[in-house]
Order: C-alpha cells, then structure tokens, then sequence
C-alpha cells in the first residue's frame, strides 16, 4: 500500500512537471507571415542574393517544410488566405469565390466582406479563424491582423479582433465591424504619412548589373557601379502614389513599418496579459508577380528589398524577446503563381467572357432564348436557376449540357456540375480539387480549371493564379522558434495544417471547421 501510494505521488509529480514545461514552451507571441504569391522555390532560386539574416536566418534556423500544397482550386487568394486562418478546406469555411449569386433572392451578386450598403461585413464568414480561437481559449489574449489590402486582412483576422489595412487615401484603416474608433498608435501613425514617405516615385534596382538571375525588366532602373542614383533627386511624388505603393517594394516597407508599430504597441501593452498574435499578409508581392511576372528582374528586386525589411523586422523581434523561446513565426504564401504571358503563351490564354456569351447561345438554341448565364469568370459558370425553374427544366440535365459544351473550349480541361460535386467523392484528380472547394450555397453550377500553361485572359496581368498544377499549389512553410528545432521536412502537408498545428503548439482547441493535420515533426522537437 506505501509503495503504491509513493509510485503514485511521483506520477503525479511526472505529470505535474510534464504540464509544467509544457506551459512554459508555449510562446508569448505569435507572428504569422504570408506572402502573396510567393512560390516555394523562390526561396532556393533566390537564396545567392538573399542576407543570412532574413528569410535565409527563417529557412535555416527553423523547421522548414518543403513539399506544402493548397488542396483546392481554384487557387485565388481569398480562398488560400481563409484556409490558412481555418484550417479547413473551402468546401468547409465556405469562402469559395469573393462574390457569388444569392438564389433566394432573385440572383443577387453578394461580395464576401461587403454588405448591401457597401459597408464592410464579416457576416457572410461561416467559419471562425485562429485568431478568434485564440480569442476564446483566452480571454486576455490579443490578435491585431494587417495587410494592404481589406479582402485579406479581413478573411485572414476572422471575426472580431483588430483587423486594418490601407485604404482609398493610402491610410492605415479599419472598419466598423471591427473597431467604432482608431487607437492612438493607428492615428499618429497616419498623421506622420509614413506610407506617402515609402514611395521614391522611381523603382532603382538593390543589386547591380550581372548581379540579378532573371533579364526582362520593364520598369525598373538598374545602375552599375559607376552610375548609382542621387539619393533626394529620384523622389518624384506623383498623384498616383498610392497605385506605386502597392506595386512596388515600398509597400512591403510600409506595411512591415506599421507591423513594427503593432508589434510595439503589443508587447507594451499591459491589459492583454494572454498570449499575444500578429498576422502579416503581404499583398504587393502577388501585386507585382501579376504585373510583371514572377520571371521578371521587377519581382527578383522586390524579394531581395522584402529580405531587407524582414532583417529589420527580425532585429526588432530579437530586442522584444530574447529568447527565441519566447516567440513563434511562421512563413507561408497564399498561392503560388503561374507562368507569365509571352508572345508563344498569348495563344493560351481563356477568354472567359466570350465563352459565356458562345455558352449562352448554345443553351438559348437548345432550349429557347434567354439569359442563360449569368456568370463565366475564375473557374465558375453561373447559370441562371430562376430561368431553369421558369421553363421547368431539369436543372441537373441544364448543368450536365453545359458542362459538356463546356469540355469544347480550347484551353479547358475539365468541366464538373455542382450535381456531380453534391454525389461523392471525384476520383479525379483536379476534380477532387474542385470538389474541395465546392460550397453548395455560393459555389457555381459548373466548376472548370484550365490545361497547364492556360490562364483566363486579364488586362494588365502578366501571371496569374488559379490552376490546379504545381506552380500555383505549391508553397513555402516555414515555422521558427518556440523550441520547433530546425531542418527540412520533406512530407508533403497540406496549407490547411497551418492553424491546427499553431493551435496545438499553443494548447488550445483548433477552429471550429478546421480539419487539417497536425503537423506531428514540429512535436517531436
């Protein structure tokens, strides 16, 4: 009986000190990074040109995962940015599109953050994020989420929390459904005009000549050694500052100069005592990617001065918590990005709004004039259901007919119904990643993704996301500190890993929707 007792007393003790050291490994902040279209072997291709002590001193010194993929397509960036804060597949968080047709009401176009009013809106999210799991497991924690643009910001904070980006006046911005008031730090942070500060009015080449790897560039200056540009004379400031803002490396300055504010005004903050979480999400990356291309000298230039301002950011970290312990980042993209527009790929390009109009002949000739379609855009045709009842037609026989027609389209190469979505698992491969992120209640009737090297035709996009292949899916993940240990994974895991994995380092229950795995090396550390 005394020996039980005492082995009993010391299991206790075990458990008690297990619970102990577990308490104490989890991090007092967490910092997540997503860069917009950013592809998973830039890191690599790049990595010659790139300082020791930016996205070099995450990839070495953390846990970096190089076989990560989106499970769904299309691959847009609301829908990437909403599995990432979820955990859960579009089919399950239900942003499947950033605006779809309301069937209960007469075909109404419905945008994702935005109202019938035009005002910002979070009810249309059905599923809650990391954020706001964390909110609920600690009623002193504190998450802030910034980005350029509102879209991202918004589906990547959740509900709740405090959520800005940069609005029509190039300001640190929010809205109503967040906050009635912006704080101090927010305010004088506008006053100053650092955003307006950020752009040169001139995009000068980091490196010199022979130095960059990629050689077509249309818009940027790049100097030998000989000719460097003098320094106040290139600051030209234009009426368009903001548009250069955002589609040049001053937009990653200004919105890691705004996370350096958050950061300060978080870790200085005496009434949130929890745990405390900051999202990042870079949307000027993607910007310049589909503007240029993510072959061009233009996006190398702007991963090279991105590195430069993570080296800031980094040394502002390492002054706020020592102890590398005490903090968690975590590196992702969005999406990758597509191949960029030649003179031999312009042939490959889908014209989405000629095909419906072509597909809404077909389906007038077949059964009787009319508004047929009301949608042909980003992998969806939308068809109008309003018609189909109208002629008591069947509405899965209407979807299979189109689809069909759909199939002849140069350029397409699959076409699945909504119907075929709604009855079991696809066998094929990019119809399972359609399915993934088919929503019934917003989701078209007709999903469809493009053959390789296809993209729908936009003006003044270079590159493009939204396919089903590997440059789009696959991504960089990377996750320092906090005792994760360092190395390369090789396991192929899914981008709806990331916030269950944080949840469970945090030790708190994942979102409600999420379904993705628990990246168990982390664990293991």
């Amino acid at each position: 009986m005394v020996c039980m007792r005492i082995m009993r007393r010391f299991l206790l003790s075990i458990l008690a000190l297990s619970i102990a050291i577990t308490a104490s490994a989890q991090p007092k902040m967490v910092i997540n990074i997503v860069v917009g279209g950013m592809r998973a072997t830039d890191l690599e291709r790049y990595s010659a040109n790139l300082s020791a002590e930016g996205l070099m001193r995450l990839k070495r010194g953390g846990v970096n995962f190089t076989e990560c993929y989106t499970d769904f397509v299309p691959t847009s960036e609301q829908m990437a940015l909403t599995t990432i804060a979820t955990g859960a597949l579009p089919s399950m968080h239900g942003v499947s599109s950033i605006r779809w047709y309301d069937r209960t009401s007469g075909n109404k176009v419905v945008r994702l953050c935005v109202d019938a009013k035009g005002n910002y809106t979070t009810d249309h999210f059905t599923a809650t994020t990391l954020a706001q799991a964390l909110r609920t497991a600690d009623s002193n924690a504190r998450t802030v989420t910034i980005a350029h643009n509102a879209t991202s910001a918004m589906v990547l904070c959740g509900d709740g929390g405090e959520c800005y980006w940069i609005d029509s006046l190039g300001n640190w911005n929010s809205a109503h459904c967040y906050t009635k008031q912006l704080p101090d730090w927010v305010n004088s942070h506008n006053e100053i005009g650092f955003n307006r500060i950020q752009v040169s009015g001139t995009w000068f080449g980091k490196l010199t000549k022979g130095k960059y790897l990629n050689s077509r560039a249309t818009d940027i200056h790049i100097y030998d050694i000989y000719a460097k540009p003098k320094g106040s004379s290139s600051k030209k400031l234009t009426d368009n500052w903001l548009d250069e803002l955002l589609h040049t490396p001053a937009g990653n300055y200004a919105l890691f100069d705004f996370a350096s504010k958050a950061l300060d005004n978080m870790v200085n903050d005496k009434q949130s005592s929890g745990i405390k979480m900051l999202n990042i999400c870079l949307d000027t990356p993607r910007n310049i990617a589909q503007k240029y291309g993510p072959d061009s000298v233009e996006y190398e230039d702007m991963l090279y001065r991105l590195d430069a301002a993570i080296v800031d950011f980094l040394k502002i970290i390492d002054v706020c918590f020592p102890k590398k312990s005490d903090y968690l980042i975590t590196l992702t993209a969005d999406h990758g990005m597509g191949h960029s527009a030649t003179e031999e790929s312009s042939q490959r390009q889908f014209n989405a709004s000629q095909s419906e109009v072509i597909l809404n002949a077909f389906l007038s000739a077949q059964y009787g004039q009319g508004n047929w379609v009301l949608s042909c855009d980003k992998g969806a045709i939308y068809l109008n259901r309003d018609l189909i009842y109208a002629k008591k037609l069947s509405t899965a026989q209407v979807q299979n007919e189109a689809a069909t027609f759909a199939m002849q389209f140069r350029g397409v190469a699959i076409a699945t119904t909504a119907t075929a979505m709604q009855g079991g698992a696809m066998s094929n491969r990019n119809s399972r990643l359609l399915q993934n992120s088919f929503y019934p209640r917003r989701s078209g009737d007709i999903l469809y993704c493009l053959q390789p090297g296809w993209s729908e035709l936009s003006r003044g996009k270079v590159a493009q996301s939204g396919s089903p292949y590997n440059y789009d899916r696959h991504i960089p993940l990377i996750f320092y500190g906090a005792n994760c240990g360092n190395g390369n994974i090789e396991r192929q895991v899914s981008s709806t890993s990331i916030a269950v994995t944080i949840a469970s380092l945090l030790g708190i229950v994942r979102p409600d929707c999420a379904d993705g795995e628990v990246i168990y090396e982390l664990k293991k550390q």
